[in-house]
C-alpha cells in the first residue's frame, strides 16, 4: 500500500514551507477550504525563484518550443491558464493589491530560415496538444506586433499571458494574512520527520512544531528527512536583465523570440532573459552574459537601441529530470509535494494548489494530477 493509499483524516492545521509561487498557491487554496495554515519561508515570502523569473504565464509557448513531454505538460499547463483570471481576480480582491495579470498573448518571431523551419515544427506540437495559435507572415507580424523587427513571419498564442511576478509573492502573502493564516518569514525548516500523531518541523530557531500535514514547495531545496528526492532535483541557473522604458512605446504582448524572451512590467520595466545553466546555483551575474543578453534584445526589439541595462539579477529554477513538477503524497505520510515548477512555476502554481489542497482534504489526487507523482521516479508516495 503506497501513501497514496492510506485513509487519511481531513487535516487540522497544515504547515506549508516555502513562500514561493506553488507554497503560497497552497496556502491560498487550502485557506479558501477554511483549513488552518501557517507557511514556513526561509527568507522573504515572494523572494527566491519567484521574484527573479519573469513572470510569464504562457502554456501555448511552453507547449510548441519547451516542452519535453508535451502531452503531460500541456495538460497540466492549459488546466492552470484557464484557471489564471480567476485567481488573478480572487487574490487582488482577497489582498487589495494589484498583480498586473494581462492576457494579450505572446508572438514567436523568426528572423531566418532556419527559425521558420523551427516554428513549422513547433507548430505541428502545439496543434496536436490543443494549443489555440495563429500563424502570421512577415506583413502580419510587423502589424500585430509593430515594434519588432523586421521578421519573415510568426507565431502568435493568444491564450498566453504574464503576471508582474515582483507583486504577485507579496499580494499572496497579505491574503493568506487576511484569510487568517501565517507567514511566519525568516524562519528556516531544517528537519521534517513523520511520526503516528502528525509531522513534526524542526526549525533553525526554537521549538519543533507538529502540524497534521505538511506541503514541502522548497524550490530547489529541501529539508532533512527527504533525503530520496535529493538526486531528482537539480538548480537551473538563470540570469536576467531589465531596461527602463520611460519614451518608448512596450511591446504588446510577451516576445517569446528563439534567442531572447521580452516581457513588459508595470511602472515601464522591460525584462529580457534569460540563460538556461543546468547544475549552477550561484545567484552572481557575469558581463559578458549581459552584455549578449542586451544585444539580443535589442536587435529583437530595435526601440532599445542605446537603452542602458538598468537591472541584472540571477535566479535559480528548479528542475526535475523531466522537465515536469512533482506533485501529491510524498515519501513520508502527512508530507506532500509541491516541487519543480522548472520554467513554469508561476503559470502552474493555481494548478499545483487546487490539487495539493483537493488532496490533503480528500486523501486522492485527481486523476489528472495523478501522473505528475513521485512514483514516476520508483519512490513510495
Amino acid at each position: 500500500m503506497t501513501n497514496a493509499d492510506m485513509p487519511r483524516p481531513v487535516p487540522g492545521r497544515v504547515a506549508v514551507i516555502g513562500a514561493g509561487a506553488s507554497g503560497l498557491a497552497c496556502a491560498f487554496a487550502l485557506l479558501r477550504r477554511k483549513v488552518e495554515v501557517v507557511v514556513f519561508e526561509s527568507g522573504r515570502a515572494g523572494g527566491g525563484a519567484l521574484a527573479a523569473s519573469g513572470g510569464m504565464l504562457a502554456a501555448g509557448f511552453e507547449t510548441a518550443f519547451e516542452a519535453r513531454d508535451p502531452e503531460r505538460f500541456a495538460s497540466l499547463a492549459l488546466h492552470a491558464a484557464e484557471l489564471w483570471p480567476g485567481w488573478a481576480a480572487d487574490i487582488e480582491a482577497a489582498s487589495g493589491r494589484e498583480l498586473g495579470y494581462r492576457r494579450r498573448g505572446s508572438i514567436t518571431p523568426a528572423f531566418t530560415r532556419a527559425e521558420l523551419a523551427h516554428l513549422d515544427a513547433a507548430q505541428a506540437h502545439a496543434a496536436a496538444q490543443g494549443i489555440v495559435l495563429r500563424r502570421l507572415d512577415a506583413r502580419g507580424a510587423a502589424a500585430a506586433e509593430p515594434g519588432l523587427a523586421p521578421c519573415l513571419g510568426a507565431l502568435e498564442f493568444p491564450g498566453d499571458g504574464g503576471v508582474d511576478n515582483r507583486a504577485l509573492g507579496p499580494a499572496l502573502a497579505e491574503a493568506i494574512v487576511r484569510l487568517g493564516g501565517t507567514v511566519r518569514e525568516d524562519c528556516a525548516v531544517e528537519r521534517v520527520a513523520a511520526g503516528s500523531d502528525g509531522v513534526t518541523l524542526g526549525l533553525a530557531e526554537g521549538a519543533p512544531v507538529r502540524f497534521d500535514a505538511v506541503i514541502v514547495a522548497t524550490g530547489s531545496m529541501l529539508p532533512a528527512g527527504l533525503e530520496p528526492l535529493r538526486p531528482l532535483l537539480r538548480p537551473v541557473k538563470g540570469q536576467m536583465i531589465a531596461f527602463d522604458l520611460e519614451g518608448v512605446a512596450p511591446p504588446i504582448r510577451i516576445v517569446r523570440a528563439l534567442s531572447v524572451y521580452l516581457a513588459a512590467k508595470p511602472g515601464g520595466r522591460l525584462v529580457a532573459g534569460a540563460t538556461s545553466e543546468p547544475g549552477v546555483d550561484t545567484l552572481s551575474t557575469e558581463p559578458a552574459v549581459v552584455e549578449r543578453l542586451a544585444a539580443l534584445a535589442r536587435a529583437v526589439f530595435p526601440g532599445l537601441a542605446g537603452r542602458p541595462v538598468a537591472e541584472r539579477w540571477a535566479g535559480i529554477r528548479p528542475a526535475m529530470p523531466d522537465g515536469l513538477p512533482i506533485l501529491g503524497p510524498g515519501p513520508l505520510p502527512g508530507v506532500h509535494l509541491a516541487l519543480g515548477g522548472y520554467r513554469n512555476g508561476v503559470l502552474l502554481a493555481p494548478a499545483m494548489g487546487e490539487a495539493l489542497a483537493g488532496s490533503i482534504l480528500s486523501g486522492r489526487l485527481p486523476e489528472t494530477v495523478s501522473v505528475f507523482g513521485v512514483q514516476r521516479f520508483g519512490l513510495d508516495g
